[in-house]
């Protein structure tokens, strides 16, 4: 059992290197190649993902304010995520990380999250 965990995550690792890297080398504003928000084509709004990938590739290739520009979420809600696959990731969590897990996936932190999202939105769309 813990065989196919371990070779389902290797798996979603290489996926997520394989992506990472086609962010890196290929700029999604010249490109066809990436899909473009079908939120912003029907309303002419920002969605919270909206600037997400140009905001990647300029991260990747270390243009921090280029990237901070395209999408201010992406800053916070990244090492949020990342922190979230490595707590799933340990395979005997401690009391601490249980702790650490409950305290920043649990259901108040999950709706404190979709408000900032919404709000983040709000905002975005005004200014």
């Amino acid at each position: 059992m813990a065989s196919k965990r371990l070779y389902f995550f290797v798996l979603i690792f290489l996926g997520l290197v394989g992506l990472l890297l086609l962010y890196k080398y290929i700029n999604p504003i010249e490109h066809a190649l990436f899909p473009k928000c079908p939120v912003k084509h029907a309303t002419g709004l920002d969605c919270p993902g909206c600037g997400g990938q140009r905001a990647l590739h300029y991260l990747l290739n270390g243009q921090l304010s280029q990237a901070f520009a395209q999408n201010q979420l992406l800053f916070f809600l990244a090492p949020y995520i990342v922190t979230g696959f490595y707590l799933q990731l340990v395979p005997k969590p401690t009391s601490r990380e249980l702790k650490l897990r409950k305290f920043l996936y649990g259901y108040r932190a999950i709706q404190i999250l979709l408000v900032l999202i919404i709000a983040f939105t709000i905002i975005r769309n005004i200014v």
